[in-house]
């Protein structure tokens, strides 16, 4: 089981960014709410054999990340997404 429940900020500001998508492995997919939250629950793998897993955070203007989580359960880590340079789309990865 993996339970997820971050927040999604502005590099530049560090203000919350609200209607992020937030997917997981393109099939599963939830948005930020107006304070940059998002809660994911997935019961893939049982309590002690979860998988890892990784979501995607995506917003019109911004830079799409995407986040691996090997642990079960996390609290509050901060997700960074990046205003793009006009003209280009980069995808970090972070781990």
């Amino acid at each position: 089981m993996h339970h997820v429940k971050d927040i999604v900020v502005d590099s530049e500001t560090r203000l919350p960014i609200d209607s992020v998508v937030v997917k997981e492995s393109g099939m599963y997919f939830m948005h930020t709410d107006s304070l940059g939250n998002f809660e994911f629950t997935s019961m893939i793998g049982g309590l002690f054999r979860s998988p890892k897993i990784s979501l995607s955070f995506g917003k019109e203007g911004y830079n799409k990340v995407r986040k691996k989580y090997k642990s079960c359960c996390t609290d509050n880590i901060v997700i960074i997404l990046e205003k793009q340079v006009e003209g280009k789309n980069v995808e970090a990865l972070t781990n």
